[in-house]
């Protein structure tokens, strides 16, 4: 099982800058769904341009960040609200290797909602907690 910090490893090669050095976990499940939903972007760009060498290293890096977020998880404290996140990870995870073994964006388009929809739920949380 990956841990949060191979998720954040994943999400820092993709151009983040010192930010995490002060964040706590709240900013940093933040800045992965960002890193996320930024590499979906480029997926989408590389299959599109028909680079599918990048798009292998695109996907395998949301695939480390979903490993993250999905560690970030306390499925003791959090009960059914973190098992049905592991399962929307899960199933982004799925469709990532379906739209990457297929090369067909249509599998992109959950994904992108459900981690669109995850994120803005984290800001939310975020500025109650604030």
């Amino acid at each position: 099982m990956l841990d949060l910090n191979d998720g954040f490893s994943a999400y820092k090669s993709t151009s983040v800058d010192g930010r995490a050095a002060s964040a706590d976990i709240h900013k940093l499940v933040l800045m992965l769904f960002d890193g996320f939903l930024d590499e979906l972007e480029r997926v989408t760009g590389h299959i599109n341009q028909k680079r599918y060498d990048k798009k292998a290293e695109s996907i395998e890096k949301m695939m480390r960040i979903l490993g993250g977020l999905e560690a970030s998880l306390d499925l003791e404290k959090g009960g059914e609200v973190a098992g049905n996140m592991r399962n929307l990870y899960e199933h982004c995870g799925q469709s990532l290797l379906q739209a990457s073994l297929k090369n067909d964006l249509i599998h992109l388009d959950s994904v992108r909602t459900v981690m669109t929809n995850l994120q803005e739920g984290w800001k939310g949380l975020g500025s109650q907690v604030a």
